[in-house]
């Protein structure tokens, strides 16, 4: 995922984000980065979910939680099957 310019100072000199951003837009927007990296329609265990998310960002399952409670991540209800719904 490309960090978006103004998260850039976020970054850790590995390249990941280990602090988030204290303002809740900027959290959002890196939410929405990560989500890229998930294919629409594809289904995905959690275990490939925090993998991927977790290439970017330290505290991956605060990125996940936040994709699930707003919709734009679906999971199954025992949480091991996650899917990016249609838009």
């Amino acid at each position: 995922m490309p960090i978006p310019e103004r998260l850039r100072t976020h970054i850790d000199q590995d390249g990941t984000i280990s602090r988030l951003p204290v303002k809740l837009s900027k959290k959002k927007e890196l939410a929405l980065g990560l989500l890229e990296d998930l294919e629409i329609g594809k289904t995905y265990t959690e275990r490939q979910v925090n993998e991927i998310f977790s290439r970017s960002v330290v505290d991956f399952a605060l990125v996940r939680r936040m994709l699930v409670n707003s919709g734009l991540l679906v999971r199954d209800r025992y949480g091991r099957q996650y899917e990016r719904p249609q838009p």
